[in-house]
């Protein structure tokens, strides 16, 4: 008997589905995932460079004045008007005094029976290496100068040398002080150039109200208008003795009111850098603000108080009167402003004087 031998057959298995792969449509779905993906992140990086270099530039700017920004207001609200100088061969008055004068400030203390002597000034300083830098040098003393206690330090970053015949008036360090009538301070202004030819401006408004009032060894006599009332005399008799009293005669001063008054409803707002109409809501006075008033009772020492909503505001401002009877105040006006002294809105002018009040309050709009 023949058998037959037939050839084994390969035995099917059956696949598993995760050995099947991708499909078309799932194929298709990563690639898009994967190209948004990739815009997203292209579009960040391209974003990220061209911002970085404006981060780094303003990072820099910040850096450079860091110092003077930190110390100028403090020291300008310090000094009096006559403790200002800038004489640019001027010594700082402490037992350092390298470099030519920028900013000097001058201003003393008294405690007690002794009187001490501050400085801080701001002077520029070429380094052994032949970088320029402006320093903040700080002493205190008493007696003749120079004074101890110096401590310098640099308050900015690397800037330009000054030129041979450089004037206070002058760039790469420009200075200047705004004065009002009667010589107070009423801005200073520094203007920088770095040295990729930038203007920097760093300002302060002294808020100090020493700056104002009057000394405090000054004697002030005033005539001002009152009631008199007299008391007649009176007789006691007692255990035969007879006491008479004199007629007393009590004079009575009214208080402060103001009968009338004049000044602007509305006034207009400059620009801090100085583009003209506010774009920032915050800046200084385009031009004056007066207020006049009528008072009749004790007035003296009559002070505007204005709530400007602005971060670097007077505290307030002294009337000035010829007869005790008519006041008027001035809030400055600049062409170009380079501080935050009013802020745009309905402002507030309350005034007062040293025994009390508020005996009026103005409301001027500022636009």
């Amino acid at each position: 008997m023949t058998s037959i031998i037939r050839p084994s057959q390969p035995s099917s298995t059956a696949r598993s589905p995760r050995d099947r792969g991708f499909t078309l449509i799932e194929l298709l779905l990563a690639i898009t995932l994967v190209g948004v993906i990739g815009t997203v992140v292209a579009s960040m990086v391209v974003v990220t460079l061209r911002t970085n270099p404006l981060t780094e530039q303003r990072t820099d700017i910040a850096r450079t004045l860091q110092g003077l920004v930190t110390w100028l207001p403090q020291d300008v609200d310090s000094t009096p008007p006559t403790g200002f100088g800038l004489d640019p061969d001027s010594p700082s008055g402490c037992t350092d005094s390298e470099g030519s004068n920028l900013l000097l400030l001058q201003w003393t203390e008294r405690i007690g029976n002794v009187t001490t002597n501050y400085v801080a000034n701001y002077r520029h300083v070429t380094d052994p290496a032949g970088s320029s830098f402006i320093h903040r040098i700080t002493c205190r003393g008493t007696g003749a100068k120079p004074w101890g206690n110096t401590v310098t330090a640099q308050a900015s970053a690397a800037l330009p040398d000054l030129p041979p015949s450089w004037s206070p008036g002058e760039l790469p360090f420009k200075v200047e002080i705004f004065r009002e009538l009667d010589n107070d301070v009423s801005l200073v202004v520094v203007q920088v150039q770095t040295l990729d030819g930038s203007i920097l401006t760093v300002d302060s408004a002294p808020k100090n109200p020493a700056h104002s009032l009057p000394p405090v060894t000054s004697t002030t006599t005033t005539t001002v208008p009152g009631a008199t009332t007299t008391v007649a005399a009176t007789t006691t008799t007692v255990a035969g003795t007879t006491t008479t009293a004199a007629n007393t005669t009590t004079t009575t001063t009214p208080p402060c009111q103001i009968v009338s008054s004049t000044y602007p409803s509305s006034v207009f707002n400059t620009d801090p850098n100085g583009n003209g109409r506010s774009s920032t809501n915050v800046g200084v006075l385009q031009t004056a603000l007066t207020v006049s008033v009528v008072t009749n009772g004790y007035c003296a020492g009559l002070e505007a108080r204005p709530n400007t909503g602005a971060p670097n505001s007077e505290l307030f401002r002294n009337f000035t009167t010829t007869n005790g009877v008519n006041y008027t105040v001035t809030f400055p006006g600049y062409s170009q402003g380079s501080s935050e002294l009013w802020r745009d809105g309905n402002r507030t002018i309350d005034l007062y004087t040293p025994s009390g009040g508020p005996y009026a309050t103005f409301t001027v709009q500022v636009k």
